[in-house]
């Protein structure tokens, strides 16, 4: 009997979820109404969900709680100064671009629901092993997606190097798209530094170099935990329309804050914070309208195993999430 209750309540839990095999047939794994990820070639826009080689972000922006992409996670580790790049690299498997993701069930070709706990009473956690393709500097690494009911609007995500992995020096996670929400607000400790100030002059179709903010910058919360944010600073910006005619590069939906974060207890002194920004669209001339908006959001740590970082997507501002930046600034100190 009680184990008659006790999969009457797991099958409860899963209905809140979405699990591939469970509830869905293509590779997204998150909680109902809050932040979801999708492997290619499942994605929340257009068919095959985007570049290969990337985490796809989705969130209910859009009106009556439909989903859309927000944006994407790029795996970028660094082997004796040379970067990776899981988006650009050419699989070794097919030679298209974009490394290979997958999990350890759907390597068969199933599908993977993940694994769901309860850590706590009254909490579920959700838990999804996605490996990674070799990379071209030897870098081979996994990850560890969960989470967590009790915080639906974030995914925490851990690395770790494969046995036969290069050295590692760093393991860069990077929200790639900050183009698509037009993220110029980028809040640090007590203050606001926007993409407009600190790249006033930038023009063409290329990147503005990173700008690093180190950890005695980043937002300390009362429990410990570091935290920075992007915004957008526009009223309405599901108003505007890029590409006029088409839905290009659209943002549809209601405005967002999306935040890296690092628990207490797992970062060290050598944090930071980069971003780097574009005047123009991906793969285009046509600029930003409002102008330039960071592009990469990434926290930056030295490698160790099992480093863990948290990404979140939210519909709460960055004050209610505990942001007090009374002014803005253009330019790093």
């Amino acid at each position: 009997m009680a184990l008659a209750v006790f999969g009457h309540m797991a099958s409860l839990a899963a209905a809140d979820w979405v699990r591939p095999g469970l509830t869905t047939n293509v590779p997204i794994w998150g909680r109902v109404g809050g932040l979801q990820v999708a492997l290619p070639p499942a994605g929340f826009r257009g068919p095959g969900g985007g570049p290969r080689g990337l985490l796809r972000l989705g969130y209910p922006i859009l009106p009556h709680g439909g989903y859309d992409l927000v944006n994407f996670i790029a795996i970028e580790p660094v082997v004796a100064g040379q970067r990776g790049f899981s988006e650009l690299e050419a699989s070794r498997w097919d030679g298209t671009r974009g490394k290979r993701l997958w999990t350890q069930a759907s390597a068969g070709a199933g599908l993977d629901p993940g694994e769901l706990t309860w850590p706590a009473p009254g909490v579920e956690r959700l838990t999804v092993a996605v490996r990674v393709e070799r990379f071209d500097n030897g870098a081979h690494v996994r990850l560890r997606l969960v989470q967590r009911s009790d915080t639906p609007d974030e995914v925490s995500l851990t690395v770790f190097a494969e046995p036969d992995s290069a050295p590692l020096e760093f393991c860069i996670l990077t929200a790639t798209m900050g183009n698509m929400a037009r993220t110029r607000q980028l809040w640090l400790a007590g203050r606001v530094v926007t993409s407009t100030g600190l790249y006033p002059d930038l023009r063409g179709t290329g990147f503005a170099p990173h700008t690093l903010f180190g950890l005695g910058q980043l937002q300390r919360m009362p429990d410990g935990e570091v935290v920075v944010a992007v915004t957008n600073d526009e009223t309405n910006p599901a108003a505007v329309f890029p590409f006029p005619g088409t839905h290009d590069w659209y943002y549809g939906g209601r405005k967002v804050t999306q935040y890296w974060k690092k628990p207490t207890g797992t970062y060290r002194d050598d944090l930071a914070v980069a971003v780097n920004a574009r005047y123009a669209y991906w793969q285009s001339d046509q600029p930003l309208p409002g102008g330039v908006a960071f592009e990469n959001f990434e926290l930056r740590e030295r490698f160790y195993q099992g480093q863990q970082f948290i990404f979140g997507i939210t519909g709460k501002t960055a004050a209610a999430l505990g942001f007090h930046a009374p002014g803005a600034a253009g330019g790093a100190r």
